[in-house]
């Protein structure tokens, strides 16, 4: 059955105009239209599904349903792929350094093999496409964050804040000062970055980090001095880490030497830098001429 939804150019050839179906396929036992408007967009945006503008829910839900009727699948190769992504921890062999947590090389190797597994089409996401992502992935209200709260980027330029509201129109934030609960602060999403959750794994030794220096609200530029102690919480399948320990800048003592200093892991965050790259941004559309001199 083909695709009802697609996209027809003008005879001026200068815009386009997509037609749409209200109709719901027959063929389709799931029901996307129980899916949050989100998850639909992030479904649209990845497969590059052709929509209106001004397109209901319900017309997104009968667009991405009928775009995964007219998917083809191969069976074998889903199976397959899936119990080569169980297996590739162990086919990995020893760990890549000394002192390397189990769940770090079952990551690693899933990490490669969907790399490895990865469809590419050419194309990044756009503007639109990336604004509904950040929306996607806000900070909800009542949740702490670091916010910066200067226009340099010295050291306790970011504090300890939680959020208000989060404006999708202008992607902004209003946040209060934890310090100043009196304080209401309208920040751009770029000086905004979610606390850690122990989880991500991104904390290895030697990596370039912010945190909060102890009995402080502020964040401060620090190195990660040993590798971080994974623990398994009871009851649960996610290994955490609860603390990281970290030298901080300009934190030498007297005699010049700088102390280990631990730091619950919620509180040690990327640089901002890392934080907001975007893996699309490394993509070079231009193709290599390796004939070139």
């Amino acid at each position: 059955m083909q695709q009802q939804t697609k996209v027809r150019r003008s005879t001026g050839g200068s815009a386009t105009k997509v037609s749409h179906s209200r109709s719901y396929p027959r063929g389709v036992g799931l029901d996307f239209k129980k899916l949050p408007c989100l998850t639909l967009m992030s479904y649209i945006d990845h497969h590059n599904v052709p929509i209106r503008n001004e397109a209901p829910p319900s017309e997104i839900a009968v667009a991405v349903a009928r775009h995964f009727e007219a998917m083809e699948v191969d069976e074998d190769t889903v199976i397959n792929g899936f119990l080569a992504r169980l297996s590739a921890g162990q086919a990995l062999g020893p760990a890549r350094h000394p002192g390397q947590h189990e769940y770090d090389r079952y990551a690693l190797a899933s990490a490669d093999y969907a790399r490895s597994t990865a469809f590419y089409d050419g194309h990044v996401p756009g503007p639109m496409a990336r604004r509904r992502r950040r929306s996607k992935n806000a900070a909800s209200p009542g949740e702490q964050v670091a916010a910066k709260i200067t226009r340099t980027n010295e050291n306790g330029s970011w504090i300890l804040a939680s959020v208000q509201r989060f404006y999708a129109e202008s992607e902004t934030y209003d946040v209060q000062d934890e310090d100043d609960t009196t304080k209401l602060i309208r920040l751009p999403w770029t000086h905004v970055m979610r606390l850690s959750s122990g989880t991500e794994g991104c904390f290895a030794k030697n990596t370039k980090v912010m945190a909060i220096f102890p009995e402080t609200t502020s964040f401060y530029r620090a190195v990660v001095s040993k590798e971080p102690v994974w623990k398994l919480p009871k009851g649960t399948t996610t290994p955490v880490v609860k603390e990281i320990v970290l030298k901080f800048e300009d934190d030498e003592d007297s005699e010049g030497h700088t102390p280990h200093r631990r730091v619950p892991s919620r509180y040690v965050i990327p640089l901002p830098d890392v934080y907001f790259h975007e893996d699309d941004d490394d993509v070079d559309l231009v193709p290599i001429n390796y004939g070139a001199s």
